[in-house]
């Protein structure tokens, strides 16, 4: 719960929920479920609401379904979730009367979105949205580093391990973070470009920091090589 309390402090993001689903009334099961973990005085699911809600849905706050859950329902402050987003995001997930139904619900779309581009693509983009400190343009190096993982490090070990370890090496983005933009390319390099980096352009539209990773990750390699 320390960790959602820390990151909800300033964070905020625009709204990028999916749509997967056709919009619908949302069931009175979700309505339950929303007075069940609200903070009255908030009017909102606050931190230690959320942490309740992952429990009760028996998965860690830091599980991937818990973004995805966020990204449904269109979260614009971190460790939050609305009244307004709540209603809206649970009729776009549709009919559920279980915290078994709904975990279920929620794999589905995640599993969607990993096989449809724009899905993943949008759910990429929300994350730094998510991220992102109140007034701040840039995510910080460990943001972006946890989210590569939760988000990437499945369905690209090998590079979201070495991107990682560059980020937290890298000088100037340990100082500045990660701009939407290179967190964006990020995700075209995972698909575009080979493990080795082989078939990388230089010449291509790509951002100075992946330009870096690609020398510094080549160095790396031949060093090791020798």
């Amino acid at each position: 719960m320390e960790a959602i309390k820390r990151l909800s402090r300033s964070a905020k993001a625009s709204s990028g929920s999916s749509k997967e689903v056709a919009k619908s009334p949302p069931s009175k099961w979700f309505e339950d479920q929303f007075q069940v973990f609200v903070d009255e005085a908030e009017e909102s699911i606050g931190p230690e609401g959320v942490e309740q809600l992952c429990k009760a849905l028996g998965v860690d706050p830091a599980d991937v379904l818990v973004l995805v859950l966020a990204w449904q329902l269109g979260a614009t402050q971190m460790g939050y979730f609305s009244r307004a987003e709540w209603r809206s995001g649970t009729a776009m997930l549709g009919v559920a009367t279980s915290y078994e139904s709904l975990l279920e619900r929620l794999k589905q779309v995640y599993a969607a979105a990993r096989k449809r581009y724009e899905s993943l693509r949008d759910l990429h983009v929300y994350t730094h949205k998510f991220c992102r400190e109140e007034r701040k343009k840039n995510i910080e190096v460990g943001a972006a580093v946890a989210m590569l993982q939760l988000l990437h490090g499945e369905a690209y070990k090998a590079k979201v391990h070495a991107l990682s370890e560059f980020l937290q090496t890298h000088g100037t983005a340990t100082k500045r973070g990660v701009s939407a933009d290179e967190w964006s390319m990020m995700l075209n390099f995972f698909q575009e470009v080979d493990d080795d980096c082989g078939n990388y352009n230089e010449d291509g539209a790509w951002p100075l920091l992946l330009d870096d990773f690609v020398e510094w990750h080549r160095e790396k390699k031949a060093d090791g090589a020798q």
